[in-house]
């Protein structure tokens, strides 16, 4: 099976950097709408695909252009984050990066399906874990994608794709690799 991780579109929250930091559940900016609407050209997404995203506004308004009008299963999980990177126990998480609950993401996204998990990843998120748990919670995820054929895309963010890089088997990871907006990574599990 081939995973490959997209970095959603441009969210207001990065508009004025870094004042709109703390900005809760930032939309799509208007580029952010048009690059999601450019990742039907450059991912193109086929019947049967899986997406999952994280229950952030941003990357679920991206799978949803991304996604407009192809018959995909569509899910949303607390294991694509947000997720800080690297990461340090004194950051305080962002505004911006607080997630829908598990019961907002069923009642405002019916159109996906919200993955069940242990409550506290739905109020917590992956945001501050430790790396031990946090490999620990990645290897389950992985798991549950597994069962899927064909392609699964994961729309999330730069830290979490470089956490999932990590504990993939990629060495030296920095903020330097963090993918630019909808930026890609693939790799063959």
């Amino acid at each position: 099976m081939e995973l490959v991780f997209i970095r959603h579109a441009q969210g207001e929250h990065t508009l004025n950097w870094p004042n709109q930091l703390h900005m809760q559940h930032p939309a799509l900016t208007e580029s952010g709408n048009q690059q999601a609407e450019q990742l039907r050209h450059l991912y193109p997404l086929v019947s049967g695909d899986v997406v999952v995203t994280s229950p952030a506004r941003r990357t679920i308004e991206t799978v949803n252009i991304w996604s407009k009008d192809i018959s995909v299963q569509k899910y949303v999980t607390p294991l694509l984050g947000p997720r800080m990177f690297p990461q340090n126990p004194e950051w305080v998480p962002l505004g911006c990066d607080k997630i829908y609950t598990y019961d907002e993401v069923s009642i405002l996204f019916p159109e996906f399906t919200a993955v069940q998990s242990e409550q506290t990843l739905w109020d917590e998120g992956i945001n501050t874990m430790s790396t031990a748990y946090f490999e620990f919670q990645a290897d389950k995820f992985l798991k549950w994608i597994s069962r899927f054929k064909g392609n699964v895309y994961c729309a999330t963010h730069d830290g979490t794709i470089n956490s999932y890089r990590l504990f993939l088997g990629e060495s030296g990871i920095t903020r330097g690799d963090f993918l630019r907006e909808t930026g890609a990574f693939r790799i063959r599990v």
